[in-house]
């Protein structure tokens, strides 16, 4: 596929290394397979991929991010992936609704990568970059094991995005060789 030099400088214009010493907030949570996650906790040693969902629309970009990164980079050594949608902004009395539509909804497979969370959601769009002319994007952050985020993007789902998605996290699992 050949790019436009103008089409390369966007995309890399829209997907920059985060700023230095970013430090993704903490989090807990209940996957869907029913094990707690505390980030940054566990990361388990990790690269990880957290694709970030801050509305009730934002499902279909998400999911545009999370089967190349679950097909393709995940089985790479020494990387991994969540997919967090936020569920702050639901009325308490219906959160419980809407997780068990997501339960039926979302594959065995994913259930241990897919964490809805409930709190926490303003340092998670901090930390995001998030816009408001983009509130159903998927907010794609690549962290180190430690916690530090590497880079970053909320653009639709590319393949020249992904293509520098892959190539930063391998580098990164490589440095922890």
């Amino acid at each position: 596929m050949k790019i436009s030099f103008l089409t390369a400088t966007l995309l890399a214009a829209s997907a920059l290394p985060a700023t230095a010493a970013s430090i993704i907030p903490a989090a807990s949570g209940t996957a869907l397979d029913g094990h707690a996650v505390t980030l940054p906790r566990d990361l388990s040693g990790h690269v990880t991929v957290l694709i970030l969902g801050f509305s009730q629309h934002s499902a279909d970009t998400t999911t545009a991010w999370e089967r190349p990164v679950r097909t393709s980079l995940v089985t790479s050594p020494g990387i991994s992936f969540y997919d967090m949608p936020f569920l702050e902004d639901a009325p308490s009395l219906i959160r419980p609704i809407i997780l068990r539509s997501i339960r039926k909804q979302v594959p065995d497979l994913l259930k241990p990568n897919f964490v809805p969370l409930t709190s926490g959601q303003s340092a998670w769009k901090q930390a995001s970059g998030f816009t408001k002319s983009a509130p159903d994007a998927a907010y794609v952050l690549l962290v180190d094991k430690s916690g530090t985020i590497r880079w970053q993007t909320h653009e639709p789902y590319s393949d020249a995005l992904f293509a520098q998605l892959s190539q930063a996290a391998k580098a990164i699992a490589a440095e922890g060789k």
